[in-house]
């Protein structure tokens, strides 16, 4: 005789069953009420998953906090092969990812909340967790090349470089590469600055991925995009770990998308 094991809990709506795949890429966004200084995440609860990999249940135990998490798929629009819409679940490894940069007031200057990655790299799972939700993302979106940004896209770009197959380009600031090159000269907050490439990198009609660990106002991303394309480079996406949404850097990529872990 089967015993059977009756559980009972409460959700505040009924849960959203979410198709594991590939395209879908989740970022989180909390939405706090004004007068609560310090909202804690929801917990978000794996109910159930089929033995062959099949669909999990996600249920949202929250009382006033909102989630707003974007999904891509490969629907296409203008000068894209991706559609970002809302949905309502949840990697619940975006919230270790989260938890484990260190934010650093007044550095490298008064004003500026430096996000301190580097922590995260001492945590082997989020670096790990970071690390395949971007290989989960372009593992078959036919990428050739992954064009990382100096400094600390060298550091995610490799490993994904190497996952999906394809080959990584150093973009890196002048006098550092030691062969010709090609340059792009772009605009900061106070002067300007120039990212170089080597001739013969990239080829033209790759399908390049540009990633770097945090878009701000956009300016190193935009200089990528240029580079790339001026040689001929098919740049589907752009990727960063971090988003600065009030810097409106994703306003400036030219209508690229972007595709962001943490906000």
């Amino acid at each position: 005789m089967m015993n059977t094991l009756k559980i009972s809990f409460a959700v505040l709506k009924p849960p959203t069953r979410y198709l594991p795949s590939s395209n879908s890429v989740i970022s989180q966004k909390l939405h706090s009420p004004s007068s609560s200084p310090s909202v804690k995440p929801p917990t978000i609860s794996p109910l159930g998953r089929g033995k062959s990999g099949g669909s999990r249940v996600y249920s949202t135990f929250a009382a006033r906090t909102n989630f707003k998490v974007n999904c891509y798929s490969n629907m296409a629009e203008p000068n894209s092969d991706l559609k970002q819409g809302d949905v309502t679940v949840k990697d619940d490894r975006i919230a270790r990812i989260s938890s484990s940069i260190r934010v650093i007031p007044d550095f490298p200057k008064p004003g500026i909340m430096f996000q301190d990655i580097t922590t995260m790299l001492l945590d082997p799972v989020a670096f790990k967790d970071t690390i395949d939700l971007f290989v989960e993302r372009y593992k078959e979106k036919n990428i050739s090349v992954v064009a990382g940004v100096e400094a600390r896209g060298f550091i995610f770009g490799p490993p994904i470089a190497l996952a999906i197959g394809a080959k990584f380009v150093p973009m890196r600031k002048p006098n550092k590469l030691p062969g010709a090159v090609i340059s792009e000269e772009y605009s900061l907050e106070y002067g300007t600055d120039i990212m170089e490439m080597h001739v013969g990198a990239v080829q033209a009609g790759e399908r390049t991925l540009v990633i770097d660990d945090l878009i701000a106002t956009g300016g190193t991303l935009v200089a990528a995009i240029n580079l790339l394309e001026r040689v001929g480079a098919n740049v589907v996406e752009c990727a960063c770990v971090i988003e600065l949404p009030d810097l409106k850097g994703r306003d400036k990529l030219g209508g690229k998308p972007l595709f962001v872990l943490v906000n």
